[in-house]
């Protein structure tokens, strides 16, 4: 079986019928979200990822969705939450960011549109950057640590990205009160987390790795003096 390789592919494909068979009534929402749809995305490289949302999801509701998941990797598919209704409505405090990049940025594949009367406790969205951020800062004093252990220090900035850009897409929409297009807005309001070029010269090394630290910690402050 040949990878699913982009998104009108995916709906034009069986799993739109596969996912309404396997659930029946019981589905609310089957929907792509997360990185497969931001730029930079290649389906050669990375699976979709695919989530639901069901009226309920007991081990017994799941087990039609378990028997698809050889086919699901095979095609290049990737299952990740199953939700309910309701623990979308008693956890949007505990994750209101990553609710917020499912509403703001998701393909439906069959069913309702996720989410699409979510709007984020402000108050909820700015602790969760905050608690987030600080946690990264945490790591990245323990990546300049054991710089010395990785071949190459460009990789502290590698790892930075993979989970700093999600958090300033939030703390993009708290300054702005909408969600960016795409990474340039995002580099646009925070120039100074933008990943250096390449070099050799362990001066500049230093001083790019210390000149990004200082950028995220400048807005783990800003986020901490929010009022919202």
């Amino acid at each position: 079986m040949r990878k699913i390789l982009s998104v009108a592919e995916f709906q034009n494909s069986e799993w739109p019928k596969l996912f309404e068979e396997a659930f029946g009534d019981n589905l609310v929402s089957a929907f792509i979200h997360g990185d497969c749809l931001m730029e930079g995305y290649s389906a050669l490289e990375f699976p979709w990822t695919v989530s639901f949302i069901l009226k309920s999801n007991s081990v017994e509701d799941l087990l039609p969705l378990q028997k698809l998941t050889a086919k699901a990797k095979r095609e290049n598919i990737e299952f990740n939450h199953v939700f309910t209704r309701y623990e979308i409505k008693t956890s949007q405090d505990v994750f209101p960011l990553e609710f917020l990049h499912i509403k703001s940025r998701n393909v439906t594949i069959c069913g309702e549109s996720p989410l699409a009367n979510f709007s984020p406790n402000l108050a909820e969205l700015r602790m969760e950057c905050e608690r987030e951020l600080r946690g990264l800062l945490v790591h990245l004093h323990q990546f300049f640590l054991y710089l010395k252990e990785y071949r190459n220090p460009h990789e502290i900035y590698v790892r930075s990205t993979i989970t700093l850009l999600p958090l300033l897409y939030g703390v993009y929409y708290l300054s702005t009160g909408k969600y960016p297009e795409n990474h340039e807005q995002v580099y646009e309001m925070f120039p100074g987390v933008r990943i250096p070029n390449m070099t050799d010269d362990k001066k500049v090394i230093l001083e790019n790795i210390n000149k990004h630290i200082e950028a995220v910690t400048a807005i783990v402050n800003q986020v901490d003096a929010m009022k919202v």
